[in-house]
């Protein structure tokens, strides 16, 4: 399965959760209304109370009716506190489980180090690099990845990750969590946390009230009325434990269902996009020597998001996650043998390794750019299609040597915490850069805006981003997302008004203007509950798909008497309808409400749009840097990550990566 069948498939499994959780409820409901039955058949036996009525006849009693409301009230509130809870995303779910996010500037080596690892798979895959949390009081090894939106998309990992783990197998964990990120697996944990929220609750209850009774002060009394009340309290608690287990049963197997297959899927894509299978393997040999069970009070409603089992179970069969030994067999069949090997060099390679992090790091980017710097980074063209949402090991080498190619300036300018002024900064630097711009009235805005101190910051910083280095553009965005995200909504708003307000300075929109601004305003805005109705014709987009391809066939280099031609056997297979190409004149406004309405395609009629979109700027046989950022940010608009594309100046880069 590819990237848009996977997201096909998400679709399916959400309609497959509610099935799931209906079930579940009219199960519990049942079980509570047979328990109800027996405990009053029970005490009319032994008392003169008058007949009770047959289970037949029990559905028509007032108490089916209480305990029924009763118990859907209970669980509708139960998920509806949860939503709410996390209804801010990634960062909501952070908060509860009690993570602390990383700061961008960290001085932290193992925190920089994990930020490193992030942003090379983050600028391989073409995603926003996610903000970074860690789970300080957990010594066990975990890691997870929430989110609504790529925009609030957050990766957790345990401090026991991170000082336990190398910095392969930290990338194969980072490699693993992404997988769950292009799957759209995320989304579908988060949903779920807030749908079992309801069922779980009654667990909860139940083992809160057993609790209780076996630590609180309930002591034994002679007096009838203290007895009477004791035995009242026992048999709610042993009811609401009994009824509770049923709820956690449920729950658990709700997720069990939806959970251990997708971790099979997870491990064998982190091991395609690295081309490694021992860091993965690596992670999952010491998980098994050591743990990954958490103490947190949440580890239950998020055990089925973990790249192993949080919790401890007396039975496999509920188990979120496959067992150890099977997923190493499936991605390492000699696993036993490297996990004698790696037991040999552990001790030694722990410290060795993280002292000399960043010599290696330059060195293997060098390295990594020299083998292929000669050759096609990619699979090349005309398989541009396929890499999205699934990097390989090239992609990673070309996020690496991009990295080490930026000026260290610009780096440090992205991380910087105190913070996301530099960041922003780092933007507006990007802006004033590109052809054609009003520098002084741009400079003059930033400056009553933020002072006279930042005028000067972007125009040193404008000096490093040189017509040299416009290949660095996407990566010095990607990595300067995170630190724009610690901006207040309020600073947010300012700094997006005032960055429309700069573009907008000569009444006109560049290509790489909307490139620049719908990439930082997607990975800002606030991640939505509503969900537009999906589209499953092209021929209710046609209008959109001729102006988009009108503009990629536009961008590229051909000759104007084949541009003609090439949209209309480009056009030709989503319409028998002969549309004309569109002049070549960029509308910002209309070319973004057109991404939006194709945004509601359902994913696989997003493949051929895409790959025709591909076929556009490509035809001319030469993809330059201006085109691949437009395919970048139609791709982004359309939920599809697209990994760095360097086939054209690899070498040019590989050249620059050895003067530094």
């Amino acid at each position: 399965m590819d990237f848009f069948e996977h997201q096909e498939a998400a679709r399916r499994k959400t309609k497959l959760l509610v099935f799931y959780f209906t079930v579940a409820v009219i199960l519990i409901v049942t079980a509570l209304n047979l328990v109800a039955f027996l405990v009053l058949s029970g005490v009319s036996s032994t008392s003169s109370v008058a007949q009770p009525p047959s289970l037949a006849q029990w559905p028509k009693q007032p108490a089916f009716a209480y305990i029924t409301l009763a118990t859907l009230g209970l669980i509708g509130l139960g998920s509806l506190f949860r939503w709410f809870q996390l209804r801010g995303g990634g960062k909501s779910l952070a908060r509860m489980v009690g993570a602390r996010e990383v700061l961008p500037d960290t001085n932290d080596r193992l925190e920089r180090r994990f930020i490193n690892v992030v942003e090379e798979m983050a600028i391989a895959s073409g995603m926003p690099v996610p903000t970074l949390f860690i789970m300080d009081e957990e010594e066990a090894i975990n890691a997870f990845v929430a989110g609504q939106e790529s925009s609030d998309t957050i990766m957790v990992v345990t401090r026991g990750a991170l000082e336990q783990l190398t910095r392969q197998e930290l990338q194969g964990v980072v490699a693993h969590e992404f997988s769950h990120i292009f799957n759209a697996d995320m989304k579908i944990n988060v949903r779920l946390i807030s749908i079992l929220a309801g069922i779980l609750i009654l667990g909860q209850a139940g083992y809160f009230v057993m609790r209780s009774l076996r630590y609180g002060n309930v002591r034994s009394s002679n007096n009838k009325e203290g007895g009477g009340l004791i035995a009242v309290v026992i048999v709610v608690g042993i009811s609401m434990y009994i009824i509770g287990s049923i709820g956690l049963f449920f729950g658990r197997l709700i997720k069990a269902a939806i959970s251990r297959q997708r971790e099979f899927l997870a491990d064998a894509s982190a091991v395609q996009y690295a081309r490694d299978n021992q860091g993965l393997a690596g992670a999952f040999i010491k998980i098994g020597a050591q743990s990954s069970l958490l103490e947190n009070r949440y580890a239950e409603e998020t055990s089925h998001m973990c790249i192993a089992q949080p919790i401890k179970l007396n039975f496999s069969g509920l188990a979120t996650h496959p067992p150890l030994h099977e997923r190493l067999d499936a991605i390492m069949p000699e696993w036993q043998d490297f996990q004698h090997q790696q037991e040999r060099k552990a001790e030694r390679i722990q410290q060795r390794e993280i002292a000399a992090e960043e010599r290696r790091q330059a060195q293997e980017s060098k390295q990594g750019f020299e083998k292929f710097g000669g050759t096609n980074v990619l699979a090349g063209m005309g398989a541009l299609i396929d890499t999205v949402g699934n990097p390989t090991t090239l992609h990673l080498h070309a996020a690496n040597a991009l990295l080490m190619a930026m000026p260290e300036v610009l780096r440090t300018a992205a991380h910087n915490h105190h913070a996301s002024s530099h960041a922003m900064y780092l933007v507006f630097a990007l802006l004033i850069c590109d052809d054609d711009q009003q520098e002084t009235q741009a400079l003059d805005l930033i400056s009553d805006a933020y002072g006279e101190d930042s005028r000067q910051a972007v125009i040193e910083l404008a000096t490093y981003i040189t017509k040299d280095k416009r290949y660095l553009r996407l990566a010095i965005i990607d990595i300067a997302i995170p630190s724009l995200r610690r901006l207040s909504k309020t600073e947010r708003t300012n700094f997006l008004n005032l960055l429309k307000q700069i573009i907008h300075l000569d009444k006109s929109v560049t290509q790489f203007e909307y490139v620049l601004y719908s990439l930082v305003r997607k990975s800002l805005q606030s991640a939505t509950a509503k969900q537009s109705r999906k589209i499953n014709r092209f021929n209710k987009v046609e209008k959109e798909i001729q102006l988009i391809l009108s503009a990629m066939v536009d961008a590229s280099g051909n000759q104007e008497d084949k541009k003609s031609q090439l949209f209309k056997n480009l056009m030709s297979g989503f319409t028998s309808k002969d549309f004309p190409l569109l002049p070549n004149q960029f509308e910002a406004e209309s070319f973004h409400l057109a991404l939006l309405k194709l945004n509601q395609l359902t994913p696989m009629l997003k493949k051929p749009l895409l790959n025709a979109f591909e076929e556009a700027i490509k035809d001319d046989g030469v993809i330059n840097v201006e085109e691949v950022e437009l395919l970048r940010a139609v791709a982004e608009c359309l939920d599809c990550p697209l990994p760095p594309f360097v086939q054209n100046y690899s070498q040019e880069l590989a050249e620059k990566i050895h003067q530094h």
